[in-house]
């Protein structure tokens, strides 16, 4: 009993510091000193536009920034001073690309493992210098303190970068920053300060401070020659939820999952608290941020894999109901390039890694504008199969026609399509009077997002209650009439 009520109380002291933390409004000074310097890093001030916090940024000393440097073909950190120059000559080499790797929110004050796991992939994935920054000692509570801390640290990469390689433009247009949370404003603050950077990458930027943020104190299209956004916990904000932000930040934004609760992060006190007395609160509250985090790991995988297909759409609902199959496909995360088209862009994954899946849009064409219940669609393709799927009890009205769409997930890629079949099965838990005994399909096409699959069968049929159809595929020239 004891254990459960120290749980409680700290489980509510850390409610308390967040909501204290991002409760955002222009704020009330508490103090009339409103600009602070440091030698070296200039002045931070409080004055608009940088008022999203009402607190100054601690000394350097106090923030600690270390940064540490992989070098090309190298999986060994070592220490990087930026006051030495025998540090830098000897580890990080101009001729290489450099990639940047900046965390965020850390209330543990603990050394992100995932940190190292990304430098690793990346240098695996192209020989490069991998500098990652470790400013944990000032990126723990309260939270409002944290965003002040951001904008020193920002500056602090600046004048590593500048030292690094002051004149050689090459250098700058190889260069990547990524940053998670409160680490891609971090970014934005380094690349302000910088003649030229190639590409920012934003996972899960943080909303909370930011959401009303003029451009100036938040991550932009303008930071960049390219900025890509991967959006995982755009919730409104709660003690266990919404730590992101569904404003579009980038010349790419993606919405993986309709970029809000993330598939296998569940979302109410009641987990938090058994999570908190199974596991102990450090996992408890790193469960408080699995959807935030969520964009790291999706990054991360994207890093070796090209499945992650996105569709450029105009928001998830248009998404969801398959308005978007013929839009513009990019691969999300790491293979992104300037010469990606601008926009927003959305997929669904997995809940549990490898997260990425397959996504199929499956479109029903029915006779009518009725309510059904309990039709099933599956999808069978010469490499694989969906499971039964059921099919959206509501269909909606698409160019004078009834249809029923569903996105359909698998692990696997269906290869070519060779039939649809669904199953017409309405509960009889509520009465058999109040469901019809047959239904009228006139078609089923299925759209493949990964690699624009196409199946389309234009058969009319009644489907009895209890029975199967098999759809075959027809020439996939016009949409079904």
């Amino acid at each position: 009993m004891f254990q459960l009520l120290s749980i409680a109380a700290t489980l509510l002291s850390f409610f308390l510091a967040a909501l204290e933390s991002v409760a955002f409004t222009y704020p009330h000074y508490s103090t009339h000193i409103k600009k602070r310097c440091f030698r070296t890093l200039g002045c931070f001030s409080i004055i608009y536009p940088y008022n999203n916090t009402y607190l100054l940024p601690d000394s350097p000393f106090l923030i600690g920034t270390r940064f540490w440097i992989y070098s090309p073909y190298s999986i060994k950190r070592k220490p990087l001073r930026i006051d030495s120059n025998r540090s830098r000559r000897n580890h990080f080499k101009y001729r290489f690309p450099t990639k940047v790797i900046i965390p965020g929110f850390n209330p543990n004050h603990e050394n992100f493992k995932w940190i190292h796991d990304m430098a690793i992939a990346l240098q695996h994935q192209e020989p490069a210098n991998i500098i990652t920054v470790d400013w944990s000692r000032g990126a723990g509570f309260p939270y409002e303190q944290a965003v002040a801390n951001a904008r020193v640290v920002g500056k602090q990469i600046t004048n590593l970068l500048i030292k690094l390689n002051p004149t050689k433009l090459r250098f700058f247009t190889k260069l990547h920053l990524i940053g998670h949370s409160l680490g891609a404003h971090i970014a934005a603050f380094a690349a302000n300060g910088l003649n030229h950077t190639s590409r920012i990458t934003g996972l899960d930027p943080a909303g909370p401070n930011y959401e009303r943020a003029p451009k100036e104190v938040r991550l932009d299209p303008s930071d960049a020659d390219f900025v890509d956004v991967i959006h995982t916990d755009g919730s409104s904000f709660s003690a266990i939820k919404g730590f992101g932000t569904m404003k579009q930040l980038g010349d790419v934004d993606l919405y993986p999952n309709g970029g809000k609760k993330q598939p296998g992060c569940e979302g109410s006190w009641a987990h938090l608290f058994y999570q908190a007395y199974k596991t102990g609160l450090k996992n408890a509250t790193n469960y408080v941020g699995c959807s935030h985090s969520r964009a790291i790991q999706l990054f991360m995988e994207s890093i070796n894999s090209t499945c992650f297909r996105a569709v450029k759409c105009s928001s998830d609902a248009d998404f969801e109901n398959g308005q978007c199959v013929l839009g513009e496909f990019i691969t999300m995360g790491y293979y992104l390039s300037k010469r990606t088209p601008k926009g927003t862009y959305y997929l669904n994954t997995l809940k549990a890694p490898p997260y990425c899946a397959h996504n199929y849009v499956v479109d029903v064409y029915l006779a009518q504008n009725d309510t059904i219940h309990g039709a099933y669609i599956k999808v069978i393709g010469l490499k694989s199969s969906t499971k039964q799927i059921i099919l959206p009890s509501q269909p909606n009205s698409h160019s004078n026609r009834y249809r029923s769409s569903v996105v359909v997930l698998t692990p696997r890629d269906l290869g070519e399509i060779v039939e649809v079949r669904i199953l017409y099965r309405p509960p009889s838990r509520f009465g058999f009077f109040l469901f019809r005994y047959n239904i009228e399909v006139h078609g089923v096409s299925v759209m493949g997002l990964s690699y624009h699959t196409k199946f389309q069968s234009c058969e009319k049929v009644t489907i009895a209650k209890g029975h199967t159809y098999r759809f075959q595929q027809n020439n996939f020239i016009n949409t079904c009439t």
